[in-house]
C-alpha cells in the first residue's frame, strides 16, 4: 500500500501514471472546480427576493396555529355511513403540550385512514388550533384538527441506526461518506435551494452545484489518488451528458411539472421560477449517485487489475474491466427501475381506478415525468461506464516486465527496449511484481 495513506486497498506495489496523464486529469478537475466555484458567485441567491416570497403562501389560514400534543385516548371517528358492526366510534382525546391551550385535554376526530398509519394513545401528534380565530368556533365542533403524526423522534433513531450501520461496516470510509453527505446537505441548502428560488438558471446553477458536491465528496471519501481523480473525471463527464440528455427528453416529452402540486404553487406565486428547467435539474441531481458510483466501481476494478497483474496488456486490461462494468451496468439498471416502482407503488395502485390503456398511463404527466427521470438516468449510467473505463486504461501504466524474485537487491537496471517488449508477453503468470517510483500521492495508489 502506498505511503500517502489515502485509504485504497491496493497491493503493495505501486501503480505508475505517467507525468503528462497526471497533468491531464488534474488540469481537468481543477478547471472544472474553478469554473463551478465562478459560477457560484455570479449565481450567487437574491436575498432581497428570498426575503419577498419568504412565507408568500401562508401555511395555515389566519388565527390558525399548530400545536403539539400527546394522544390520550384513540378511537375511529363516526362516519355517515354506518357499517355493519357495532364498534365504538367518536371523538379522540389529546392533551395539548404548547400554544394558549397548554396543558388542556382536548377532543380531536380521527379519522379510519389516520388511524390506519398505526396511531396509538401516547404518540405524539401536531394538531391545528383554531380558538384564536375571531369568528369563532361552531357550538359542538372542536376547536382542534388533527394535522399530523409528530416523526421526529422516528426519523432521528432511523438516522442514527443508518449512520451507525455505515460507520460500522465502512470505518473510517463510512466516516468521510456521511461528512461528505453533510457537505452536499450543505451546498443544496445554502446554495443551490435558494438560488433556484431567487430565480437563478435552474441548469447551470444545478450543474455548478453537482460539480462542487462531486469533487468534495470523491476526494473526502476515497482520498487524495489518481484513482479517485480518474474517477471524478468520469463522473463529470457523466453529469454533462446526463444534462444534455435530460434536457432533450423533458422538452421533447412536453415535460414541465404540470402533475405535480408543488410545480403549480410555483408556476402561479414565483413566475420568475422555470418550472420545465426545475425538472430538468431534478433529473440531474438525481442522477449523482448512481454516476458515482458507477465510476469507482469501474476505476477500483481497474486499478487492483493492473495491481494483480502488471504484464497484462491494455487491450486485456479494457476487456476484463469492462466485463465487471457490464454486470454492475445491469445490475444498477435493475436499482433505478425498481427504485421508481417502490417510491411510485401507492400511485401506481391508485391509477388503476381510472380507466385507460397502459399507453394512456404511461404518458400521463406525473408517470411519465418519472419514467423519462429513469431513463435518462440509465443511459447516463450506461454510457458513463465505458468512458470511464477507456480513460482508466489509458491512464494506468501499460504492460510492463517483471522483476525476478530472486534477484539480488540493489538499484533496478532498466532493460532495453526490445528485450522489456519481449518481457512484457513472456513474463511468467507467478511473477508479476512492479517497480516503486518516488512516492507522490498522485503517481500512485
Amino acid at each position: 500500500m502506498s505511503g500517502h495513506g489515502h485509504g485504497h486497498d491496493v497491493a503493495d506495489d505501486a501503480i505508475r501514471v505517467s507525468r503528462w496523464t497526471r497533468v491531464t486529469v488534474l488540469g481537468l478537475i481543477v478547471l472544472s472546480g474553478l469554473v463551478a466555484l465562478a459560477g457560484v458567485v455570479h449565481w450567487w441567491p437574491d436575498e432581497r427576493r428570498i426575503d419577498a416570497v419568504q412565507g408568500l403562501v401562508p401555511f395555515t389560514a389566519n388565527g390558525i396555529v399548530v400545536v403539539h400534543a400527546d394522544l390520550v385516548d384513540v378511537i375511529p371517528a363516526c362516519i355517515a355511513v354506518k357499517t355493519a358492526t357495532s364498534a365504538p366510534c367518536g371523538d379522540s382525546k389529546a392533551r395539548i403540550l404548547d400554544g394558549r391551550n397548554a396543558g388542556r385535554t382536548a377532543a380531536v376526530s380521527l379519522t379510519p385512514d389516520v388511524l390506519g398509519t398505526g396511531l396509538q394513545a401516547g404518540d405524539r401528534v401536531l394538531l391545528l388550533d383554531s380558538s384564536g380565530v375571531a369568528a369563532g368556533v361552531p357550538a359542538g365542533q372542536s376547536a382542534f384538527a388533527f394535522y399530523r403524526a409528530d416523526r421526529g423522534s422516528s426519523l432521528l433513531w432511523l438516522a442514527i441506526l443508518f449512520m451507525v450501520a455505515v460507520v460500522a461496516v465502512a470505518l473510517r470510509r463510512g466516516v468521510m461518506a456521511l461528512v461528505s453527505l453533510g457537505f452536499a446537505g450543505v451546498v443544496v441548502v445554502g446554495f443551490l435551494l435558494p438560488a433556484l428560488l431567487s430565480g437563478r438558471p435552474p441548469i447551470p446553477v444545478t450543474l455548478v452545484s453537482c460539480v462542487l458536491i462531486l469533487i468534495v465528496m470523491l476526494y473526502l471519501t476515497h482520498g487524495l489518488s489518481m484513482r479517485t481523480s480518474v474517477a471524478l473525471v468520469g463522473a463529470l463527464i457523466g453529469v454533462a451528458l446526463a444534462t444534455l440528455l435530460a434536457w432533450a427528453g423533458i422538452t421533447g416529452a412536453r415535460l414541465g411539472g404540470l402533475g405535480d402540486d408543488s410545480a403549480t404553487l410555483l408556476t402561479f406565486n414565483v413566475h420568475w421560477v422555470h418550472v420545465q428547467q426545475l425538472v430538468v435539474a431534478s433529473v440531474l441531481l438525481a442522477s449523482l449517485g448512481t454516476l458515482n458510483d458507477v465510476t469507482v466501481t469501474q476505476v477500483s476494478a481497474l486499478w487492483e487489475l493492473r495491481s494483480a497483474s502488471a504484464a497484462m496488456s491494455r487491450w486485456r486490461l479494457l476487456s476484463s474491466a469492462m466485463r465487471i462494468g457490464r454486470d454492475h451496468v445491469a445490475s444498477t439498471v435493475y436499482t433505478l427501475v425498481f427504485a421508481y416502482l417502490g417510491t411510485a407503488l401507492v400511485l401506481l395502485v391508485a391509477i388503476r381506478l381510472y380507466g385507460g390503456t397502459p399507453y394512456d398511463f404511461l404518458t400521463a404527466e406525473d408517470v411519465a415525468e418519472e419514467v423519462v427521470r429513469t431513463l435518462v438516468g440509465g443511459i447516463a449510467v450506461v454510457l458513463t461506464m465505458p468512458i470511464t473505463t477507456a480513460i482508466g486504461t489509458l491512464v494506468v501504466a501499460g504492460a510492463s516486465p517483471t522483476a525476478d524474485p530472486a534477484a539480488p537487491a540493489g538499484p533496478p537496471t532498466r532493460a532495453p527496449r526490445t528485450v522489456a517488449r519481449r518481457a512484457t508477453y513472456a513474463a511468467p503468470a507467478s511473477v508479476d511484481r512492479y517497480r516503486r517510483l518516488p512516492a507522490n500521492p498522485w503517481d500512485v495508489d
